[in-house]
C-alpha cells in the first residue's frame, strides 16, 4: 500500500498540510519570542529609536520566518505527497523562454491596474475598526521603513535577497505549489482553489489598506500557475514585483519619480487601469495557449495526478 499523501483521501492531505503549516508557524513564534523579543516592543512604541542593530534583527527575523513558515512546510508537503517532490509542488525541470518573457511583460502590464486598486483600497473606511487598523498599518509601515533603510549597494543586495527573492520562492511554494494544489484536490474546482489561496495570501500579509491589490495579485499568480503547471513563472513575477519596490526605495533619494513610487503618492486614471487589466488578461490568454504546447513535454501521467 502506497503511503504518499497523494494516494490518500483529500481530507487526509488537507489535515497533513494544515498540521505542517501550523507546526512550523508555532516554531517560528517560539524562536521569535526567544531571539527577537525586542522587535515587537519597538514596533509598539511610536517614539522608539530603531538602531542599526535592531534593523539587522528585523532582517534576520524576516529571513527565519520566510524559511520556517513558507519554504519548509511546502517542501515537506511535497516530500510526503509524492516520490517526485519538486514537480509535485510545481518546480519543473525546465521553463519556456517565451513564457518567462510573457510573465515579465505581464507584471509590467498590470502595474497600472494594481496601482489603481491600491489607491482605491487606501481610501477604505472600516468604521469602528478604522482607528485600530490605522495603528496596525502605522506599525507595519515602521517595520518596512526600518527594514528598507539602505546606505550601500551591499544593503540593496541583502534586501533584494530577503525581501524579494526569498518571499517570491517561499510564498509561491506555499500558497500556489502546496496550498492551491491541496485545495484543488479537495474541491476539484480550479477557480475556487485559486480564490481561497489568494484570499489567505492577502490576509496573511497583515495590511487591510493594501489587501485588495495583494488579493488580485494572488488571483493572477494562482491563475498563471493553474494554466502553466509551472511555479517558475509565478516566482519570476513575484520576485520582480518585490524587487521593484526595493529598488524604488533605494533610488527614491535620486529621482522624484522613484520617490513618488516609493511613497505610493501617485494616482492612476481609471482608463489606464482598464487598459492595464485588458493587457494582463490578453497575456494570460497567450500564456495559456503557449503552455498547452509546452505541458506535454514536462508533465508525465504520474506527476499529473493532482496538479492544480
Amino acid at each position: 500500500m502506497n503511503t504518499y499523501l497523494k494516494y490518500q483521501p483529500a481530507g487526509v492531505q488537507f489535515v497533513a498540510f494544515l498540521g505542517l503549516a501550523t507546526g512550523f508557524f508555532l516554531i517560528n513564534m517560539l524562536l521569535s519570542s526567544f531571539f527577537f523579543s525586542d522587535l515587537s516592543m519597538v514596533m509598539l512604541d511610536k517614539g522608539a529609536t530603531i538602531t542599526p542593530q535592531l534593523t539587522n534583527q528585523f532582517k534576520l527575523a524576516q529571513l527565519t520566518s520566510s524559511i520556517l513558515i513558507f519554504i519548509v512546510p511546502a517542501l515537506l508537503f511535497g516530500y510526503f505527497s509524492s516520490p517526485k517532490v519538486f514537480p509535485y509542488i510545481g518546480i519543473q525541470k525546465s521553463i519556456s523562454v517565451v513564457l518567462a518573457l510573457a510573465a515579465i511583460v505581464f507584471l509590467f502590464s498590470v502595474q497600472p491596474f494594481v496601482g489603481w486598486l491600491g489607491n482605491l483600497n487606501a481610501k477604505a473606511n472600516f468604521g469602528s475598526f478604522q482607528k485600530s487598523f490605522l495603528e496596525t498599518e502605522a506599525m507595519y509601515n515602521r517595520a518596512i521603513n526600518a527594514f528598507l533603510k539602505m546606505n550601500s549597494v551591499g544593503d540593496l543586495l541583502i534586501n533584494l535577497f530577503i525581501m524579494a527573492l526569498l518571499p517570491a520562492i517561499g510564498e509561491e511554494l506555499f500558497f500556489r505549489g502546496a496550498l492551491q494544489k491541496m485545495l484543488y484536490r479537495l474541491c476539484n474546482m480550479g477557480w475556487l482553489a485559486i480564490l481561497v489561496s489568494a484570499a489567505i495570501f492577502a490576509l496573511l500579509h497583515g495590511t487591510v489598506f493594501k489587501i485588495l491589490p495583494i488579493f488580485v495579485l494572488g488571483l493572477m499568480l494562482g491563475t498563471i500557475y493553474h494554466l502553466t503547471r509551472n511555479l517558475w513563472y509565478g516566482i519570476i513575477i513575484h520576485f520582480l514585483n518585490n524587487a521593484f519596490a526595493v529598488f524604488a526605495v533605494y533610488y527614491s533619494t535620486k529621482s522624484e519619480m522613484m520617490k513618488k513610487l516609493a511613497d505610493e503618492n501617485f494616482t492612476v486614471p481609471i482608463y489606464a487601469a482598464l487598459l492595464s487589466l485588458l493587457a494582463g488578461a490578453a497575456i494570460i490568454y497567450f500564456m495559456k495557449r503557449k503552455s498547452d504546447e509546452v505541458l506535454p513535454q514536462i508533465i508525465t501521467n504520474e506527476d499529473n495526478d493532482y496538479i492544480a
